[in-house]
Parts: structure tokens; C-alpha cells; sequence
């Protein structure tokens, strides 16, 4: 075996075994840690963008990989690299990744996927992957396979999470923009008929529709989506009122656009016409998070695109409407299986140790991953929903004591949610959980004031990215920096 055989081999597993596993955390079939290695055999494309995603996490750790499976007295000769601690990973994931880019864009190109409409903007026009905003699209021809476009949408998921490991923001943008029009244009040519919420439910939740590779892939982008809207304060790229567009993907929505209850006393993996299985409940909250976060951004569609759409605005409209995506995260609450609920939970206890967390949380434990960090997902939902909330009323219907209170009590709230959010961190969850807990500690850290609380909030953000690489530092520094403002307002004012 030749040095590039045994590195492929030795990325590939690891991929499998480790960042594949992160993209697969809310998809029982896993798609991208089962599927993708094989498919790479025989798929530069994608296996270059494995491998680039591959030696990118290894170098964001200095080449430290666990050892997977277990104790075991003997590794296999491809789960160990010659001193991988002195090899430039980064440079690596450097090479492999300008090779994926670069056959990307010849497969877009040679596929005749889609081009840009004549009326859209700049940019490059060879992919729809333009940093500024994503195009329009109209197809060009029917000669790609539908195996290949699956393939192309895989591997742009995978570049995109590439960009998201170490945060870099602009580069990841332009990924996701890039992915969102593939994604699009696919599904206009293999779904020609939109989906109602009758087509929805005679099809078996219709999963037949879209093949393993398009269900997952639109899923890790539909996350990306939103994370990348809540971060930096946008709208969703992917259109959370389009139904029928995610009724494609296995949402079981009704003509109203609620989320169609499931049988909360069925357990694990439920089957059938009127039931979602854990994955899709999963997924279910990342659209629900969409909406959420588009009615932060904009206020959802009350205006014309890309203009401020609260001016003029009737306070009682916008308070209606966050009335509704709160009525529709209860009833997705409210239906929840057993398997969302915690399989041990130990309550604050005396520190045995200086500085021992569990005197301030408690530790929570999920049985099932996806169901952890989607519970730590739906708490950060509900802080901002609570602190997104359009006043009552300016005068008349309320005095200030009664807001006063009214605040108190959405204060104490929050901080229930976020002891909740830090309480499953401190369960030692696996590292995909702990991965997708970074948004979750940020907007809980913003809701504690004891000194000490903030401490466990730094040091499980920073964890984070110590163990697994996974950049966590953007979000520790910007907690600082407001409990700074606060902390200074508040001396202020006595």
C-alpha cells in the first residue's frame, strides 16, 4: 500500500468513525458516516471532500484522535498515523480541499446542473457559490444522473461543514448559498408536483420521494441554515412558509402549517402513515427554530424583501404571530415520545472538589444522542422565544408593576431553560452532541449572573474546542464581553 493509499485509509475511517458521525448525530440511517466512505471509493469528489473535512479536524487538534470502540490491547494499522502530532494536517485539508472545489465546479459545469437566470446578480456564475446572496436558477438539460446529483449535494454539505469547524464565517456563507441552489434546483427537476398536506399523509410520511442522500443532505443544510441565520442575525436562506417543500422531507404538516401531533405514548423508532420517526421530530424543531429565527430577523415576511419589515407594523400583529410559533412549539413539545425525556438525572449536590459544577446544575442524561441535543436545542428555543416576546401593549392595558413582574417572571424562565441546557453539557454527552451544544451554552450563558455559573458556561464552551477542535472561542469571547457591559451598567446604576 502506498503512503496516499494507507493516508486515505486512515482519513477515511476516521471520517466514519468521527466527523461523519457529527453530520449523522439526526439521521438514523446515517447517510454521511455509513454511505459516504463507501460511496468515495469510487467518487473523487466526494472522497476529497472527506478527506479535507477529515485532516481539517485532525489538525484543529494537533492530530489527536481517540481510540474508538473502546479499551482494546491492539489498534489497527489504519487507525494510527506515524507521529500524527508533527504532520500539518491543515495544509493537508488545504490540498484535498482546493481538489474537491475544483471538481465541484467541473461536475457542475460538465453536468449542465444549472445556471444563473439572466436577471440574477454578480458573482461566480459557474455554481451559485457567490458570497454576496444566492441566485435563481432555471434548468439547462436532463443529462445529469440522479445518483450524481445526489452525490454533488453530499459533497457540498460536507465542504460546508469544513467551513463551519473552525467558524469561518464568510467562506461558510458562501458555501451555503452555493448548497441552498443545488439543493433547490434538484428538487425541482426529481419533484415536479408540490406536496399537500393530503399527498403528506396517504404516502407513508413521504419518505419514498427523495432518495437516503437528498433527505440527509437537506437536512444538514436546513441546520446549517438556521445556525448560520442565528448567528449573524438573517433570515433563513431555505423558505420556512414553503410547506410543501418540507412536507417533502418528511415533515408531517397540516393545511395550517402546524406540525401534526404524534402518538406521545409510543416509544422508540414509531412507524407508519401518521408517525415521525426520532430523527424527523428532530428536524422538525430545526424548521420550527427557522421560523423563530426569521421572526427575530425580520419579523417574518410583514414587509418586502430585504427591507426593515417592523416599521409599520401593528404591535398586535406581531404579537399574534409570535403567539402562533408558540402554540406550534408546544404542541411539538407536547407530542414528544418517552425517548425525549431524560434516562438519569442527578440534582445539585455539595462540591466534593473547589470549583465542582454540580453544586450549581444538575447533571442530565439522554439514552438516545439526538434526543439530548435536540432537549438543549428546545431550550435555547424557548429563551428566545421568551426574550423575543412584542410587548402587551405601550399604555393603558398594563401598569409598571405588572410588567415589572411580567419580566421577572420571563427572567426566571430563562434561567430554568438555561440550567437545563448546561445540565445535559455536564452529562458527558458524545462529541456530536457537544458539538451542536455551543449555540445552546451561548444563549444560556447570556441568562446567568452568578460568577460562578458563568465559569461553567466558558469552561464547557472551551471544552469543546480543546477536545474535539470545533470552534468555540468566538462565542466564549462574546459572553465575556457582554457580562462586561452588564456587569459595568449595573455598578452604574448603584
Amino acid at each position: 500500500m502506498s503512503d496516499r493509499d494507507y493516508e486515505t485509509a486512515y482519513l477515511l475511517r476516521w471520517f466514519s468513525e468521527g466527523p461523519g458521525y457529527w453530520m449523522d448525530l439526526f439521521d438514523l440511517g446515517t447517510y454521511f458516516s455509513s454511505y459516504v466512505p463507501v460511496k468515495a471509493q469510487d467518487n473523487l469528489l466526494l472522497k476529497y471532500a472527506v478527506l479535507a473535512y477529515s485532516a481539517k479536524a485532525l489538525g484543529r487538534v494537533q492530530g489527536r484522535k481517540p481510540v474508538m470502540g473502546g479499551s482494546v490491547t491492539r489498534q489497527a494499522q489504519m487507525e494510527m498515523y506515524p507521529d500524527t502530532h508533527l504532520v500539518d494536517w491543515s495544509h493537508k485539508a488545504t490540498q484535498y480541499y482546493d481538489m474537491a472545489v475544483s471538481l465541484l465546479l467541473k461536475a457542475l459545469k460538465a453536468n449542465a446542473l444549472a445556471t444563473p437566470d439572466s436577471d440574477s446578480d454578480g458573482g461566480d456564475s459557474s455554481n451559485g457559490f457567490d458570497d454576496r446572496s444566492p441566485k435563481r436558477y432555471r434548468m439547462t438539460g436532463n443529462n445529469a444522473a440522479t445518483s450524481s446529483t445526489d452525490e454533488l449535494l453530499a459533497a457540498s454539505a460536507i465542504l460546508c461543514v469544513y467551513e463551519f469547524l473552525d467558524g469561518s464565517d464568510k467562506e461558510w456563507m458562501r458555501h451555503l448559498n452555493g448548497a441552498k441552489s443545488l439543493l433547490v434546483v434538484a428538487q425541482e427537476r426529481s419533484s415536479p408536483m408540490r406536496m399537500t398536506a393530503s399527498d403528506c399523509m396517504a404516502t407513508s410520511a413521504n419518505l419514498g420521494f427523495v432518495s437516503k442522500a437528498r433527505r440527509a443532505t437537506f437536512w444538514n443544510i436546513a441546520r446549517q441554515d438556521m445556525l448560520a441565520a442565528f448567528i449573524n442575525k438573517t433570515r433563513t436562506r431555505l423558505d420556512t412558509e414553503d410547506f410543501s417543500i418540507w412536507r417533502e422531507f418528511g415533515l408531517l404538516l397540516n393545511e395550517d402549517g402546524f406540525i401534526i401531533s404524534n402518538n406521545a405514548t409510543d416509544i422508540a423508532y414509531p412507524e407508519g402513515d401518521s408517525m415521525m420517526r426520532e430523527d424527523l421530530i428532530c428536524n422538525s424543531l430545526v424548521w420550527l427554530m427557522g421560523k423563530l429565527v426569521n421572526f427575530m430577523a425580520y419579523g417574518d415576511n410583514f414587509g418586502e424583501e430585504g427591507t426593515s419589515t417592523w416599521a409599520g407594523v401593528r404591535q398586535r400583529t406581531l404579537l399574534d404571530y409570535w403567539k402562533t410559533i408558540q402554540r406550534q412549539f408546544q404542541m411539538w413539545h407536547d407530542s414528544l415520545p418517552i425517548t425525549f425525556k431524560p434516562s438519569a438525572r442527578v440534582d445539585p449536590r455539595p462540591a466534593t472538589v473547589f470549583g465542582e459544577p454540580n453544586v450549581l446544575f444538575p447533571e442530565v442524561w439522554y439514552s438516545i444522542p439526538m434526543c439530548a441535543s435536540t432537549m438543549q436545542y428546545y431550550h435555547m428555543s424557548q429563551i428566545q422565544l421568551f426574550m423575543n416576546k412584542p410587548h402587551e401593549s405601550t399604555q393603558g392595558a398594563t401598569n409598571v408593576y405588572e410588567r415589572l413582574n411580567s419580566y421577572q417572571s420571563v427572567l426566571a424562565a430563562c434561567q430554568k431553560h438555561s440550567r437545563e441546557i448546561v445540565g445535559i453539557s455536564l452529562g458527558r454527552p458524545d462529541d456530536a452532541v457537544r458539538i451542536h451544544s455551543v449555540q445552546p451554552l451561548f444563549t444560556a450563558g447570556q441568562c446567568l449572573s452568578d460568577l460562578g455559573e458563568r465559569h461553567v458556561v466558558l469552561d464547557l464552551l472551551r471544552g469543546v474546542e480543546a477536545d474535539i477542535g470545533w470552534a468555540t472561542e468566538y462565542r466564549a469571547r462574546q459572553l465575556i464581553e457582554q457580562w462586561h457591559r452588564k456587569d459595568s451598567d449595573q455598578a452604574l446604576v448603584t
